[in-house]
């Protein structure tokens, strides 16, 4: 094909690809383990750079919409954070206004049998880190993937006397300075990425013009 061979060769640099010129990324505490050389690799042959230069422009691109998704991840995470922690100080506040009945009524029924307040003694305590276990299972299955668990763990909210959706927005309100940031983030690596997609797209166009052609292959492996 004609300007094919004006297309630098990674083999004639020694390597297989030319993403290799670049640092390998190492993985940060919290991001799916191998999602990111999935989703690279993925976006490398579908932008389709050809020269080194493009390479490097096409990373860029890929760190900008990988940035992206983690800070939404992150913002979600924190919505999450919120609703979990209110299901489960709702079982607990449940569990031991139900304590304080049965103990009520305990006292009441000691009394009539001739005790006083003084040989009165609570028959047990009230154990709040059970209290607490349970309402963190509760949460856990309202956001499990099996659609059947947290139709189960709904009906448990509601029966705290909760609303889902009452939960998640009032979530929102109280992540208000961190979800602000996170959408400041977003708004900002979004003009990023437009503008780098933008330089890369220039880029492609005038070596396609010039007629110079190579197969995705060639970058990325």
């Amino acid at each position: 094909m004609t300007g094919r061979s004006a297309v630098p060769d990674p083999e004639a640099f020694g390597l297989s690809t030319f993403a290799a010129l670049l640092p390998a990324r190492d993985p940060i505490i919290g991001e799916v383990p191998g999602a990111f050389q999935r989703f690279r690799q993925a976006m490398l042959r579908e932008l389709a750079p050809a020269t080194p230069y493009e390479c490097v422009i096409a990373e860029n691109v890929i760190a900008l919409e990988w940035e992206m998704l983690q800070h939404r991840r992150m913002r979600t995470a924190c919505i999450r954070e919120v609703t979990r922690e209110s299901v489960r100080k709702a079982v607990v506040e449940q569990r031991e206004a139900e304590y304080k009945a049965e103990m009520e009524a305990a006292y009441k029924a000691h009394i009539e049998a001739g005790g006083s307040e003084d040989d009165w003694k609570a028959p047990s305590a009230f154990n709040s880190n059970a209290a607490s276990f349970v309402g963190q299972n509760i949460a856990g299955r309202a956001t499990a993937p099996d659609r059947k668990l947290q139709a189960k763990a709904y009906k448990a909210i509601n029966a705290l006397g909760l609303e889902p959706l009452a939960l998640m927005s009032a979530a929102y309100a109280s992540v208000t300075v961190r979800k602000v940031w996170h959408e400041h983030q977003l708004q900002d690596l979004e003009r990023r990425r437009c503008a780098v997609k933008r330089d890369f797209d220039a880029l492609q166009a005038a070596r396609l013009a010039a007629g110079k052609v190579a197969d995705a292959g060639d970058i990325t492996g």
